[in-house]
């Protein structure tokens, strides 16, 4: 039976991994071709890029609330359940917007609230200006990219990722140095093509979807009134998600603000390894994406034992790679970190965060696939209290005095992160095990 699981799990992985590895992709061809200008650019799109992204992964969190909803609806053979998901998503998605963008719109002002120099707070405040006219594209996109992988259709995703990547290049190559008569805008260029990308990635699946009359009538059999409770559910599983999210990135972007006040090396160098470490960790989140859809339908169909069998799966082939991209990074640091730059000092500062962020693959392979499980159990709450624990009350200020009173530098916030990645992990993988148990002991009541 798991050699059916696994083949179910790998067709459904991969173009969710893909999808994954190409919106990282789109933030490393943005690094590259921005850090050719320079250490400050390179930071501006590390402050810019993680106030950004910190603010929006917590409203992807709540949307995921549509995995849950949607793949048990489909394991129970609801199809109208599936379709009042989606359209409710929709609307969250409207009205998550308008608080996102007014909080980005403050973005000179909270840069300043990190302590980050003048020139700083100027090319990070500009670069995230950008970003914000893409919100609302980037989340009605999410809404429509998880109803499909929670109906098991995860190819279309894939597909307008790969173009987005190809229009990234494109747009990025021609606003980042001024090419075809337009300006020069340097690192703001590239938050410009990212905005550019998001409209089109919104417009493609949003296409695809009318054009296929299967997907069509999910959208567009009968506009409803919005329904109070299934709103309110969406909300409940949804915000702790998004706080959950938001605890984790929200980890990685206080220590790229401390970095910036360590000075632009480190936080030149931080970026570098964040982005080697972020790359890998898209195939155990594509994973847990899968694994939540595979746990929601079957708990849809009352399986307990095929929803324990899913997250065992995912897990086993998501560490697995991790297990393997550790050994790469431990061997061969300075390969990875030369792909970015060839700057010696530089090179130097990234590889000895890199060698930490070697040690936590496995430690955050763990904690997002069992979080992906939990999902797909309607289990967000939970994780969302010990992400805040593990990462804010023990990880990050360990990391901060391992980095300055003990003196350890750039190193040492990177290893309090690791000891707040492996104790969400640990942690998590024991609450999805007891789930299951209970459930099972209660004569397969849906966990």
């Amino acid at each position: 039976m798991f050699r059916e699981e696994i083949r179910a799990t790998v067709h459904l992985a991969i173009p969710v991994v893909l999808t994954q590895l190409g919106a990282i992709a789109m933030g490393i061809v943005d690094t590259i071709m921005v850090g050719r200008l320079g250490p400050e650019p390179l930071g501006a799109v590390a402050l810019g890029d993680y106030l950004s992204f910190t603010v929006l992964v917590m409203c992807l969190g709540v949307l995921t609330a549509l995995d849950a909803i949607v793949s048990q609806s489909f394991g129970a053979g609801r199809p109208d359940r599936c379709r009042r998901a989606l359209q409710h998503g929709v609307l969250l998605a409207g009205i998550l917007t308008v608080p996102t963008m007014l909080l980005l719109s403050q973005s000179h002002a909270l840069f300043r609230l990190f302590g980050q120099t003048d020139a700083m707070v100027e090319s990070g405040g500009q670069y995230v200006h950008a970003i914000n006219f893409g919100v609302l594209p980037f989340l009605l996109y999410a809404a429509l990219r998880h109803f499909l992988h929670g109906i098991g259709r995860a190819r279309p995703a894939m597909a307008v990722m790969i173009a987005a990547n190809l229009l990234n290049v494109c747009a990025n190559w021609v606003l980042i140095y001024g090419n075809w008569g337009a300006p020069a805008l340097g690192a703001t260029g590239s938050a410009w093509a990212t905005t550019i990308c998001r409209w089109a990635m919104f417009m493609m699946l949003a296409g695809y979807m009318l054009l296929r009359s299967d997907l069509r009538a999910f959208l567009w059999t009968r506009l409803e009134k919005p329904e109070r409770y299934l709103l309110m559910r969406m909300t409940r599983l949804g915000a702790p998600a998004g706080a959950q999210f938001g605890l984790e990135v929200g980890m990685f972007g206080a220590a790229t603000m401390l970095m910036g006040r360590l000075g632009v090396l480190e936080l030149a160098g931080h970026q570098i390894a964040l982005k080697l470490v972020s790359t890998t960790f898209m195939v155990p989140l594509g994973f847990s994406i899968t694994a939540g859809v595979r746990v929601g339908q079957a708990l849809g169909r009352g399986d307990v034992d095929a929803a324990r069998r899913a997250a065992v799966t995912a897990w086993g082939l998501g560490i697995g790679f991790m297990a393997l991209a550790a050994a790469a990074f431990l061997a061969f640091p300075e390969f990875f970190v030369r792909i970015y730059t060839s700057d010696p000092t530089l090179v130097q500062m990234a590889v000895s965060m890199l060698i930490v962020g070697a040690v936590f693959q496995l430690s955050d392979g763990t904690q997002t696939i069992a979080i992906g499980s939990l999902r797909g159990a309607a289990d967000t709450r939970f994780p969302m209290l010990v992400a805040f624990v593990s990462y804010w009350v023990i990880g990050l200020p360990l990391g901060y005095t391992l980095a300055a009173p003990l003196g350890w530098g750039p190193a040492g916030l990177w290893w309090g992160m690791t000891v707040g990645l492996t104790l969400v992990g640990t942690t998590l993988a024991l609450r999805f095990h007891l789930r299951v148990r209970e459930a099972r002991l209660h004569a397969l009541q849906a966990l």
